[in-house]
């Protein structure tokens, strides 16, 4: 979309954000592809899938609410992929364990 006669990916403000939402998603990919390895390899995962998991879908709500606010009014108009993506990342911090429980996973690991 454009705004002040200009693509708004071009503004200063969206770059960062974009640049931040980025950087977070390829962390969040990188700690789930660690707890995969360490799957693969026969380990237990419990606590580095609870970071995964923990971390992926906290990025995966804030990066869907920055999109959203990003499009705008838009941003919450069904033809427009970012409100289902919103919808979409929130459950993931519910199901298969909520993120309270994954912070609790993760700080009996380092205890343990």
């Amino acid at each position: 979309r454009k705004a002040f006669g200009k693509e708004i990916f071009k503004h200063q403000a969206i770059a960062v954000k974009l640049a931040d939402m980025y950087v977070k998603t390829t962390a969040a990919k990188l700690l789930v592809m660690k707890a995969a390895v360490e799957k693969d390899e026969g380990k237990d995962i419990a606590h580095s899938g609870a970071m995964a998991k923990l971390y992926a879908s906290e990025v995966a709500l804030e990066v869907a609410n920055e999109a959203v606010q990003i499009h705008g009014g838009n941003g919450y108009v069904a033809e427009y992929h970012v409100e289902r993506m919103m919808r979409d990342a929130k459950i993931t911090q519910i199901y298969e364990g909520t993120s309270e429980i994954q912070r609790i996973v993760i700080s009996r690991g380092l205890i343990a």
